[in-house]
């Protein structure tokens, strides 16, 4: 499957817009929201190739959003990546235990940002 939209959720909105330019570049279409309840709204609306979730958002956070979409018989196969400021061992073990694929790191290389993505969807 080819890698093409995600949905972005990152409530810091300069954080979100240079995720969003650097995702662009690489290819990618972005659809962009600001938490965790914006990001359950837009799967029921349309189909992504990758949702790219904040770990720390308002209403509720990357973790408890990525349950939720595992949770749901209709999003369960849904490609989730978590982007986090959340450095500990513990924060990328209960995001991956949540159902995430993959973990990145904030602060993160907005150069190489594409090319982690695709890796870690290999």
């Amino acid at each position: 499957m080819e890698l093409k939209t995600i949905l972005l959720a990152e409530d810091d909105p300069h954080i979100r817009r240079v995720s969003e330019v650097a995702l662009r570049r690489h290819g990618f279409d972005v659809v962009s929201v600001s938490d965790g309840t914006e990001v359950l709204d837009a799967l029921g609306q349309r189909s992504f190739d990758l949702v790219l979730l904040d770990g720390m958002m308002p209403s509720l956070d990357g973790v408890e959003t990525c349950k939720r979409i595992k949770a749901n018989p209709r999003t369960t196969a849904q490609r989730v990546i978590m982007l986090s400021a959340r450095t500990q061992a513990s924060d990328e073990q209960a995001g991956m235990a949540a159902g995430a694929m993959g973990y990145i790191r904030k602060p993160f290389n907005a150069l190489t940002l594409g090319d982690e993505i695709r890796r870690l969807c290999l």
